[in-house]
């Protein structure tokens, strides 16, 4: 098992096609092929049900691309390390939410960034759970989350426990000095916060899981704000921003179940060579929350 049969794998399980793998990879669609059957044959199952028209994942196959995505990106994460251009002092990966990263960390990010300009960031996006599995593996030094974690490689900071806010463009007619659950039938823009938000809204809405208009992202929320003229719920520490920017407005809600909190942390990967600038990019982060 090598690392280019590896890549092919995971290529092909993307895209669902060897000719497309054989482009990116820039080889022949043979290679391609014969890298899966030398992988398979190391593993001892077939990782793709293959028909003239679709190529799927076998039960074997879904388990194995995990793995196999989780190796590569510790092997590309490795050669980064090794090839740190000779103008920075050091290489620090941070990861984070596409929330926290848009509303909350860019300054933060950005301000180090100027200030240290001999440090190298790569910045990633992926839902909590992503980053702690990813901190775990090495591949990440620092985390920002929303779950707590529990393991000797990390080290965990509460940030903030933060609670969420209605919102609406500043054109926004509320007509009332405040909103209940039953207002917002046709105003509501939903955005999945997870955790204790879903079931918190669920309770105040009599278990409604389907929406008018749901969206996954808050830019996103932010224009179908402007345009439906609706109301969304965003974490605090996003709103206040947006707020103080004058994007958004903040709308009165009235409910007999509370609001509820949502804890924020900061993870560090412990790590045996410790990196000169990490700490010092942790207390800018801890500023700006």
């Amino acid at each position: 098992m090598d690392i280019d049969q590896l890549r092919a794998f995971v290529l092909v399980a993307n895209t669902k096609s060897f000719t497309r793998t054989a482009e990116q990879l820039n080889i022949v669609q043979s290679t391609v092929t014969t890298r899966i059957q030398m992988l398979e044959r190391q593993i001892g199952k077939e990782l793709f049900k293959r028909d003239k028209r679709n190529i799927a994942l076998t039960d074997a196959g879904i388990v194995f691309l995990p793995y196999a995505e989780r190796i590569l990106e510790l092997s590309d994460e490795g050669v980064k390390s090794v090839q740190l251009d000779k103008g920075y002092r050091d290489h620090i990966v941070i990861g984070t939410t596409h929330a926290l990263w848009d509303y909350v960390l860019f300054e933060a990010i950005d301000t180090f960034q100027t200030l240290q300009p001999e440090t190298s960031l790569v910045m990633i996006t992926e839902h909590s759970d992503i980053i702690i599995r990813k901190m775990m593996d090495g591949i990440i030094d620092i985390g920002i989350v929303f779950y707590p974690v529990k393991h000797a490689k990390i080290t965990m900071e509460l940030m903030i426990e933060d609670s969420y806010v209605l919102v609406a463009d500043p054109q926004f007619n509320i007509g009332e000095t405040f909103l209940i659950p039953r207002d917002l039938r046709n105003l509501y823009i939903h955005l999945n916060w997870g955790g204790s938000f879903s079931e918190w809204y669920r309770q105040i809405t009599s278990n409604q899981f389907f929406y008018h208009l749901e969206v996954d992202h808050v830019s996103l929320l932010l224009k179908f704000l402007k345009t439906r003229k609706g109301v969304g719920f965003l974490p605090n520490s996003v709103a206040k921003r947006l707020i103080l920017q004058g994007q958004v407005i903040n709308i009165p809600f009235m409910t007999d179940i509370p609001v509820p909190n949502r804890s924020i942390y900061m993870l560090k990967r412990n790590q045996t060579n410790p990196i000169n600038n990490l700490e010092l990019l942790m207390a800018y982060i801890k500023r700006i929350f």
